[in-house]
Protein backbone atom coordinates (compact mmCIF):
# COMPACT_ATOMS: atom_id res chain seq x y z
CA UNK A 1 0.00 0.00 0.00
CA UNK A 2 1.09 3.74 -0.49
CA UNK A 3 1.28 6.14 2.33
CA UNK A 4 -2.04 7.96 1.35
CA UNK A 5 -3.78 4.85 2.08
CA UNK A 6 -2.35 3.56 5.23
CA UNK A 7 -3.00 7.27 6.36
CA UNK A 8 -6.53 7.10 5.18
CA UNK A 9 -7.05 3.95 7.46
CA UNK A 10 -5.30 5.06 10.37
CA UNK A 11 -7.85 8.54 10.29
CA UNK A 12 -10.60 6.41 10.28
CA UNK A 13 -9.63 4.24 13.29
CA UNK A 14 -12.68 5.56 15.38
CA UNK A 15 -11.97 3.22 18.60
CA UNK A 16 -10.07 6.02 20.99
CA UNK A 17 -11.12 7.24 23.87
CA UNK A 18 -13.34 9.97 22.25
CA UNK A 19 -15.54 7.19 20.64
CA UNK A 20 -15.50 5.10 23.66
CA UNK A 21 -17.01 8.57 25.70
CA UNK A 22 -19.35 8.92 22.96
CA UNK A 23 -20.59 5.57 23.20
CA UNK A 24 -21.14 5.55 26.81
CA UNK A 25 -22.31 9.23 27.43
CA UNK A 26 -25.64 8.63 26.00
CA UNK A 27 -26.09 5.20 27.59
CA UNK A 28 -25.51 6.22 30.84
CA UNK A 29 -28.55 7.46 32.12
CA UNK A 30 -30.70 4.97 31.09
CA UNK A 31 -28.53 2.14 32.83
CA UNK A 32 -28.18 4.40 36.12
CA UNK A 33 -32.20 4.14 36.00
CA UNK A 34 -32.60 0.49 34.98
CA UNK A 35 -30.77 0.21 38.39
CA UNK A 36 -32.50 2.39 40.54
CA UNK A 37 -35.84 0.49 39.07
CA UNK A 38 -34.46 -2.99 39.62
CA UNK A 39 -33.81 -2.17 43.12
CA UNK A 40 -37.12 -0.14 44.19
CA UNK A 41 -39.38 -2.90 42.54
CA UNK A 42 -39.78 -4.77 45.68
CA UNK A 43 -39.28 -2.10 48.11
CA UNK A 44 -41.05 -1.56 51.39
CA UNK A 45 -40.85 2.59 51.57
CA UNK A 46 -41.53 2.35 55.46
CA UNK A 47 -38.71 0.74 56.25
CA UNK A 48 -37.18 3.51 54.99
CA UNK A 49 -38.02 6.72 56.98
CA UNK A 50 -36.38 9.13 55.02
CA UNK A 51 -37.36 8.05 51.88
CA UNK A 52 -40.84 7.64 52.69
CA UNK A 53 -41.34 11.05 53.90
CA UNK A 54 -40.40 12.60 50.16
CA UNK A 55 -41.96 9.35 47.98
CA UNK A 56 -44.90 8.16 50.12
CA UNK A 57 -45.96 4.09 49.03
CA UNK A 58 -44.90 2.83 45.41
CA UNK A 59 -44.08 6.73 44.12
CA UNK A 60 -40.39 5.67 44.27
CA UNK A 61 -40.81 3.25 41.96
CA UNK A 62 -42.65 5.10 39.19
CA UNK A 63 -40.19 8.01 39.95
CA UNK A 64 -37.87 5.91 38.86
CA UNK A 65 -39.93 3.78 35.90
CA UNK A 66 -40.83 6.91 35.02
CA UNK A 67 -37.16 8.33 34.46
CA UNK A 68 -35.68 5.17 32.63
CA UNK A 69 -38.51 6.06 30.22
CA UNK A 70 -37.59 9.44 29.75
CA UNK A 71 -34.06 8.92 29.60
CA UNK A 72 -34.81 6.11 27.10
CA UNK A 73 -36.23 8.39 24.72
CA UNK A 74 -33.54 11.02 25.48
CA UNK A 75 -30.69 8.62 24.80
CA UNK A 76 -31.02 8.61 20.57
CA UNK A 77 -31.36 12.41 20.72
CA UNK A 78 -28.55 12.69 22.80
CA UNK A 79 -26.10 10.30 21.20
CA UNK A 80 -27.13 11.51 17.45
CA UNK A 81 -26.37 15.50 19.10
CA UNK A 82 -22.89 15.12 20.23
CA UNK A 83 -20.04 17.76 19.35
CA UNK A 84 -17.62 16.07 16.71
CA UNK A 85 -15.26 15.10 18.91
CA UNK A 86 -17.45 12.01 20.17
CA UNK A 87 -20.04 12.27 17.14
CA UNK A 88 -18.91 8.77 16.21
CA UNK A 89 -19.29 6.79 19.50
CA UNK A 90 -22.89 9.08 20.03
CA UNK A 91 -24.04 7.40 16.39
CA UNK A 92 -23.00 3.65 17.43
CA UNK A 93 -24.87 4.14 20.43
CA UNK A 94 -27.89 5.69 19.29
CA UNK A 95 -28.45 3.06 16.85
CA UNK A 96 -27.90 0.56 19.40
CA UNK A 97 -30.32 2.39 21.49
CA UNK A 98 -32.71 2.73 18.68
CA UNK A 99 -32.42 -0.99 17.65
CA UNK A 100 -33.32 -2.23 21.17
CA UNK A 101 -35.95 -0.10 21.69
CA UNK A 102 -37.61 -1.24 18.33
CA UNK A 103 -37.35 -5.08 19.65
CA UNK A 104 -38.82 -4.20 22.75
CA UNK A 105 -41.84 -2.41 21.25
CA UNK A 106 -42.11 -5.30 19.09
CA UNK A 107 -41.81 -7.66 21.64
CA UNK A 108 -44.55 -5.43 23.81
CA UNK A 109 -46.81 -5.58 20.73
CA UNK A 110 -46.40 -9.62 20.41
CA UNK A 111 -47.16 -9.76 23.59
CA UNK A 112 -50.35 -7.88 23.81
CA UNK A 113 -51.58 -9.97 20.93
CA UNK A 114 -51.30 -13.16 23.14
CA UNK A 115 -53.05 -11.23 26.13
CA UNK A 116 -56.01 -9.92 23.60
CA UNK A 117 -55.64 -13.65 21.53
CA UNK A 118 -56.66 -15.28 25.08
Amino acid sequence: MDEKATEALETKNAKDLNFWKGFIIPAFFPVLFLICVILTIDMQIVDYPMLNRFFGGDDLFIFSLFNLLVSLIAWPVIGYNLPPPYHEGGKVSATIGLTGGGLVFLWGLVMLSFIGAS
